[in-house]
């Protein structure tokens, strides 16, 4: 009996190792921790967007002649006429104008525009003043209608998402994938970005409260983002603890079989 209780000691001590090597503090997953009441002015929340290849574009123009600026927003429906003639669905009915590999749109009359690289104000003024000749007064409005994010990793619904709008932070883009699972680590997501010409990569950490001003908080079109694992995910990942329950049953039978042979 007395080998028993000191085998049976030693397992368990065992055991209790394995699951305090794995244990994950609370504190490590709450959000912009210590971050108390205030008024936070964040620079780059006033950045404008730039204009990418693949970008497409909802450009309203709109005149005194309302039946001469109609043909400049036909673009921004005929797909989705088509569609709908066919049945077909799609979660952005908008087409507009695509950004091709050039840098450019094609406008009627006016035709080729190169806009990559560009803010939106600088193109709305540019498309404003080659229309001038054609229309009085035209009054040009530009937005993105496929800003797309890819969230991949410890979330619980991962995907790419588009959405409708270009005012998108980090939170919201974690919030589309369902937000981080437990098993998630919170202090170094990655976020890679995709210029006209370059990658940036950013590690980011959501627990600290300086992330409102971090240069990554206001996401992209394009930024993928990838929330790493922690210890316990890959752990239950792991063979060996995919059948721990067996080989503690195991282990127990064997000490008990022993320490029956012993006496």
């Amino acid at each position: 009996m007395k080998l028993l209780k000191q085998n049976l000691f030693y397992f368990f001590i065992l055991v209790t190792l394995l699951f305090s090597s794995s244990c994950y503090g609370p504190k490590r997953l709450y959000y912009l921790q210590q971050l108390q009441d205030t008024t936070i002015q964040n620079k780059l929340a006033t950045q404008e967007s730039i204009i990418h290849l693949g970008d497409q574009l909802y450009i309203f123009v709109s005149s005194v002649n309302t039946d001469a600026s109609g043909i400049y927003n036909l673009p921004n429906f005929n797909v989705a006429s088509q569609n709908m003639q066919q049945g077909q669905t799609q979660n952005n009915p908008v087409s507009g104008y695509l950004v091709d590999d050039k840098g450019e749109i094609v406008m009627p009359k006016i035709g080729a525009i190169h806009v990559a690289g560009l803010s939106y104000s600088a193109v709305k003024d540019s498309i404003q003043h080659l229309l001038s000749p054609y229309l009085k007064d035209p009054i040009v409005s530009i937005r993105l209608v496929n800003f797309r994010v890819t969230v991949l990793g410890e979330v619980r619904n991962p995907g790419t998402f588009t959405v409708p709008y270009a005012d998108l932070n980090i939170l919201q883009a974690l919030g589309l994938a369902g937000d981080l699972t437990i098993n998630g680590i919170r202090e170094t997501v990655l976020l890679v970005r995709q210029t006209d010409k370059s990658k940036i990569s950013y590690r980011i950490n959501l627990t600290d409260k300086n992330l409102l001003h971090h240069p990554a908080y206001f996401i992209q079109s394009g930024d993928v983002i990838y929330v790493q694992p922690n210890k316990v995910r890959i752990n239950n990942s792991a063979p060996f603890f995919q059948v721990w329950p067996a080989t503690v049953s195991a282990i127990t039978l064997l000490i008990l079989v022993l320490n029956y042979l012993h006496k």
